[in-house]
């Protein structure tokens, strides 16, 4: 199976080490799910766009030494990736601080026909992964332009994933529902933090239904102790609901990274939804052991 992620490039500095890492919640699931693929038959592709600095080809060096493949990456000379500073409290909470709102993958789809429309209208990919981030990084004529490709991938036969991490500094919550109801018909597989939908929507009450009417078939809601789950509406569906309860001490992006990529490899896999669950959240906690966004792949081994 192949799969193509697209979002953002994202240098990240913190707070316990003076180095510079490379990472991004789209890249580093990605970077998960590419490892664990290695033995599921599954081929993960990135596409976004970088600068011709060292960093950017240094990220993209980083990215092809975990086997993922960058054939469609875009180079522009002008541009460069996003920079994250990213402090860590003791309980394990991260907070970031972003630099380079004008960041490269802003201009993916800002030329002629980019490679990953190309590859879509070839049905070069058998599925997408798009996080909210992805798509509020991009100019509105950019995010038309991906619906429409969208639009005819899924009459191909593509497969959408998604998640709904929302970052106030890249949209109002009045157009992130916008252009998340645009993309909602799309979706095949939802990854839904409580928190974010309600930061998006001031609510969770009706986020089934509003899946649901969409067509989307799983959906993955993140769970936690101050939004609880009586709070959604039940109804009649066909849509297949998992919810997850927090999973070991924190409850950070990082963590859903792995999360998510632990479950695609076991749906695409062919596995039960129990088993991709279980799957990651065996991922989770190993990435919890570790102050660093991305661990080691000898950490995952047994996993791979």
């Amino acid at each position: 199976m192949r799969i193509v992620f697209f979002g953002e490039a994202l240098v990240e500095i913190n707070n316990t080490t003076k180095y510079a890492t490379y990472g991004g919640d789209v890249p580093n699931t990605a970077l998960y799910l590419s490892r664990l693929g290695q033995s599921r038959a599954i081929s993960v592709s990135y596409a976004t766009a970088v600068g011709t600095d060292k960093l950017s080809l240094s990220l993209l060096s980083c990215w092809q030494q975990e086997g993922i493949d960058t054939s469609l990456v875009r180079y522009l000379s002008t541009k460069f990736p996003d920079l994250c500073y990213i402090e860590t409290d003791r309980e394990g909470h991260c907070y970031r601080h972003f630099w380079n709102k004008d960041n490269a993958a802003r201009y993916y789809f800002s030329r002629e026909s980019s490679p990953l429309e190309i590859a879509l209208s070839n049905y070069n990919y058998h599925a997408i992964y798009i996080s909210a981030v992805s798509f509020a990084l991009l100019t509105d004529e950019a995010k038309a332009a991906l619906l429409v490709l969208l639009e005819k991938y899924k009459i191909d036969g593509g497969k959408v994933y998604f998640d709904n991490r929302y970052r106030p500094h890249m949209w109002t919550p009045q157009q992130a529902r916008y252009w998340i109801c645009q993309l909602l018909p799309y979706i095949d597989i939802a990854f839904i933090e409580i928190k974010d939908e309600q930061r998006i929507w001031g609510t969770s009450f009706d986020i089934i239904e509003r899946y649901s009417h969409s067509n989307c078939c799983e959906l993955v809601i993140k769970q936690y102790s101050d939004h609880p789950i009586s709070d959604l509406k039940a109804l009649h569906t066909q849509m297949k609901i998992s919810v997850i309860q927090p999973i070991g001490q924190t409850t950070d992006y990082i963590a859903d990274n792995a999360f998510i990529a632990g479950y695609l490899a076991g749906r695409i896999s062919g596995k039960s939804i129990r088993h991709s669950l279980n799957l990651g959240k065996e991922l989770t906690l190993k990435v919890q052991t570790h102050s660093k966004a991305v661990i080691p792949a000898a950490a995952m081994r047994d996993m791979m």
